[in-house]
């Protein structure tokens, strides 16, 4: 979904628009576009009352009466933290049709306006998104400058967490895996300190494909073995499970079938018992290899 959880961070937001975006962020779009419709009639609050409302819509799956809404809040935009937003906003709408050079040039000006109004976050934000554009149209090497711009403007753990995963993921694109395992080691680092239990299990399980892409197999059975412990002592059955499921390709890899018969088998008990679909469909594609 398209920046549903946009944390807005102007210097004073009217209440209208906290009510908006608390019946956005409750998923009740209805509500969500009456209380947009309100603000929209306000000449002051009519920007952020229209990307409320384009959010609403873009929830309901309704993307070109969304792209209306956020292109009329760009117009109608008074101060650079609004223009920011509503840039970001249709940025991302362009991203997700795979209409890449359109959202770059989204970005950029989101960019630029974000410098205006000297907001940090915002800067970074757009730093990170136009390097995971330029990713996606295969241009690494610009991504990558990108993405460690956004990563200077990192402020604590989880965005360091953030910058660094996304580094990683770059330099895994282009097969420079020794570089792509040092910032994820650094992203794993930050999650440990920071992140939530899911995000931490995450980082590792990109960890361990990485060393596998890598053929460092020893390694990468060494970070699945730990997080199998570290789900086992959580009580994380799901993240057993699919860490399980991984380290049956590293097994796959090496040419031990039995192995990676045997921890399947663990993790198809786990994913019937959790009702885990997805590892269940995970499992299946991993047999198939």
């Amino acid at each position: 979904m398209i920046l549903l959880n946009f944390n807005i961070k102007a210097a004073e937001v009217d209440p209208q628009i906290i009510a908006c975006n608390a019946a956005l962020n409750s998923q009740q779009y209805d509500a969500a576009i009456s209380k947009a419709n309100a603000a929209i009639k306000q000449k002051e609050l009519a920007a952020q009352g229209l990307m409320c409302k384009g959010r609403a819509l873009l929830a309901l799956g309704k993307q070109s009466e969304a792209k209306a809404e956020f292109v009329t809040a760009e117009k109608k935009a008074s101060n650079d933290f609004d223009k920011t937003v509503a840039n970001l906003l249709l940025g991302n709408l362009e991203k997700d049709q795979q209409h890449y050079q359109e959202a770059i040039k989204l970005y950029e000006a989101a960019l630029s306006f974000a410098k205006k109004d000297d907001n940090r976050n915002f800067t970074r934000v757009s730093y990170n998104l136009i390097g995971d554009t330029y990713g996606l149209l295969n241009d690494h090497a610009t991504a990558l400058k990108y993405l460690e711009e956004g990563e200077k403007l990192a402020l604590n753990d989880n965005e360091r967490a953030d910058s660094y995963e996304r580094i990683a993921a770059s330099y895994q694109a282009q097969q420079q895996f020794e570089n792509a395992v040092k910032y994820q080691i650094k992203g794993v680092s930050m999650q440990q300190k920071a992140g939530t239990l899911d995000q931490y299990a995450e980082a590792n399980l990109a960890l361990g494909q990485m060393y596998i892409q890598g053929k460092d197999y020893s390694n990468a059975e060494k970070t699945f073995a730990k997080l199998i412990k570290f789900s086992q002592d959580n009580g994380g059955a799901y993240y057993e499970a699919k860490t399980n499921i991984y380290l049956a390709q590293t097994k796959l890899a090496q040419g031990d079938t039995s192995s990676a018969n045997q921890l399947l088998t663990q993790a198809k008990t786990i994913a019937e018992q959790i009702q885990a679909s997805d590892l269940t469909a995970l499992i299946e594609t991993t047999q198939k290899k």
